[in-house]
């Protein structure tokens, strides 16, 4: 036994996940020292077409953390494919760049992979797709971008430029490539009676739509040999009439495993249409989303090895899915974003130190707006010092205080404590989390918990100290004699503008976070109507609407927008609308309260924004408001005169999401 193989026994008989940290030799010979895969992530590291140090390090501190194998996102491997986000490949002779990637994996005993990808007529962007190709000129289900249908020489020539493109990958150092099939891209167009229906070679009959990629495996093995791993991504269920689903998405299986030229298969949900949400199972999906799909296309693989992908968010679910067979590699992707070190921390049996997926899809939100991928429970990714990351020592020891127990001060304050500051944390409520407490607490919103549940961890190994339900005044703060003060103090929902200011002054109609707050106590079912005016328009507004539906007849939506949910990323989009519509929650758009209300008589009248119309809405018994918030940052300038260091973050500084709140908790813990 090498050396190599005698750490992978040692760790495999050390760890609580044996079966995970065992190795596997795939068909090409290459091997896997553990069952830790990275699926593909976009990061949008990629500047002017080529490599970046951050893409470098991006993956490199993936495998340090722990991945056995690696999947890129997709490179640009055909001709007309090369973006200044997309690394150049196919148009590629300098290979220094490639070199250097592949090389920073490769060094820690982990497999790099590159996936080959064309969206096709695919475009979940706005607007429409007018360099589209595909096999049929149908329009995209979502886009409607209606593409030129390929001709026999131009697919020909797409997958010599992919086969081209992986024998430069090779000569650079990697593994293998990955062939993405799913996600309603244009392999996956060629595979579905639904986006097919082309009567030559290439569609038709299964033989010819199963054609395309065949053809390109075999080019793959032609060309790169054996020993490259060359990976198969298809649709278990695109969600569409007539296309990759149940006993379809067995036969395509069957007939690749009977092929038997790759090394792995994968299977995933979703395509361009409304069903885009399927392939990132957001927070209320179930765990392990895809797990029975897979177990039972497994068993139509011919013994190929199988990773299953879905909500993997815990080691746990990890071992479990390798002990009963669902499959023989863990792919995480949003999972291994949130913490590099998920596989080495799970090695070493260090559960709570993992910061785990939120499964919010906000990493998808940012890199769908072309800008690096970030994550609301890793304000790190990326960095040099990711791995497992432990702050320095700060150089002068200081006392700190932090006023507010939410994301924003509990990441700024454990951070704080790890540098070896005395830090005492304020907080008004008696519970700690702040308003992210609050919304983990709504249906479907309880892995919104795991980001405080992570920074308590932490605090307490820091020392730091907690005095709860204090309403701290600045004279409460000055009596600690700190030597720096950070305010996390939060925000609060802005009155309406335009609703009359005397509805506020009778008092009795409060904002929707306070609403919620006094529901999640109530038991019984209460008849009449609940009255959500949406002003914000983010997840936790749909969140409290599923609450409200639980304790009242009847729950209605009221936007002054032309559609709900507008500020949300479109797959967080899709989910919301699913679900509100789907339980019954009614939704009026276009229209806001007007003053001719009477909500003694339990009537709210609604008027049109543009025509003016009015519509009424009896038997209403609440009426509450979701705004933009404003910060509570009153504390701030006695401070300031009182002549301290003093540091706003979070929603104290300006209102924004959970995202920017463990950012510059992050950055003030380290700064003070």
């Amino acid at each position: 036994m090498d050396r190599k193989a005698s750490e992978a026994a040692l760790e495999a008989a050390q760890t609580e996940y044996p079966l995970m940290f065992s190795p596997l030799t795939l068909a090409s010979g290459k091997r896997l020292r553990n069952r830790i895969c990275h699926a593909a992530m976009s990061t949008r590291y990629g500047k002017n077409g080529e490599v970046t140090d951050k893409l470098i390090t991006y993956h490199a501190n993936r495998a340090k953390g722990g991945a056995a194998l690696l999947v890129s996102e997709p490179l640009a491997t055909r001709r007309g494919q090369r973006t200044d986000v997309r690394i150049g490949v196919w148009d590629q002779e300098n290979l220094d760049g490639l070199k250097k990637w592949a090389d920073a994996v490769e060094s820690h005993d982990s497999r790099m992979v590159i996936q080959i990808q064309d969206p096709g007529r695919g475009r979940h962007k706005p607007g429409r797709n007018l360099t589209a190709v595909g096999p049929s000129a149908l329009p995209d289900d979502w886009s409607w971008s209606v593409p030129h249908a390929m001709t026999p020489s131009e697919i020909k020539q797409m997958i010599d430029d992919f086969v081209l493109s992986s024998a430069k990958l090779k000569k650079a150092g990697f593994s293998g490539i990955e062939i993405s099939g799913g996600h309603g891209h244009v392999f996956h167009q060629f595979l579905s009676p639904w986006s097919n229906r082309r009567e030559d070679d290439y569609g038709g009959s299964l033989e010819n739509r199963t054609r395309l990629v065949r053809e390109l495996i075999d080019g793959l093995r032609q060309e790169c040999g054996k020993d490259f791993i060359v990976g198969l991504r298809l649709p278990g269920d695109d969600g569409m009439p007539n296309g990759v689903a149940g006993e379809e998405a067995e036969r395509i299986t069957k007939h690749y495993a009977d092929h038997n030229k790759v090394d792995y298969f994968c299977w995933v949900q979703g395509s361009h249409s409304w069903t885009l949400e399927w392939h990132l199972p957001d927070m209320h999906w179930e765990r392990s989303t895809f797990f029975p799909m897979i177990q039972r296309l497994k068993q139509h693989t011919n013994g190929i090895p199988v990773g299953a992908v879905g909500r993997i968010l815990e080691p746990v679910q990890g071992e479990s899915l390798l002990r009963d067979g669902v499959g023989d590699l863990v792919f995480l992707g949003r999972t291994l974003v949130t913490d590099a070190a998920w596989g080495l921390k799970a090695m070493q049996n260090r559960d709570n130190d993992i910061r785990k997926c939120v499964s919010c899809n906000n990493c998808w939100g940012v890199i769908n707006l072309d800008q690096q991928i970030a994550c609301d429970n890793n304000p790190r990714v990326g960095a040099v010092d990711e791995v497992d990351w432990w702050p320095a020592p700060a150089k002068q020891k200081k006392k700190v205080v932090v006023v507010g127990g939410g994301v924003a001060g509990l990441e700024a304050a454990w951070i704080a404590g790890a540098r070896g500051h005395d830090v005492t944390v304020l907080s008004a409520s008696g519970e700690l989390g702040g308003k992210n407490r609050l919304a983990s607490l709504l249906p479907g919103s309880e892995p919104l918990s795991s980001v405080f549940d992570f920074q308590l961890v932490m605090a307490g190994k820091a020392g730091v100290k907690f005095e709860l339900g204090i309403h701290a005044t600045a004279e409460d703060v000055l009596r600690y004699k700190p030597d720096a003060v950070i305010l996390a103090t939060g925000s609060t929902m802005i009155w309406p503008l335009g609703l009359p200011e005397a509805w506020r002054e009778d008092g009795f109609i409060l904002d929707l976070r306070t609403m919620a707050a006094e529901m999640l106590q109530v038991q019984a079912k209460q008849p009449g109507t609940a009255v959500i005016y949406d002003m914000d328009h983010t997840d936790g507004t749909y969140s409290a609407a599923e609450l409200f539906l639980e304790k009242f007849d009847r729950v209605i939506i009221v936007s002054p927008r032309e559609q709900i949910a507008k500020d949300e990323p479109v797959v967080r989009q899709q989910s919301i609308y699913q679900r509100i519509y789907k339980k019954g929650v009614e939704v009026i758009l276009l229209s806001e309260p007007s003053e001719k209300s009477r909500f003694e008589d339990g009537v709210l009248v609604l008027k049109n924004v543009f025509t003016g119309k009015e519509e009424e809405i009896h038997d209403v018994v609440l009426f509450t408001y979701a705004t933009s918030r404003a910060p509570n940052d009153e504390l701030a300038e006695p401070l300031r005169k009182a002549g301290v260091e003093l540091h706003l973050t979070g929603d104290c500084y300006a209102p924004r999401g959970l995202m920017t709140a463990t950012e510059e908790g992050n950055r003030v813990g380290n700064l003070v």
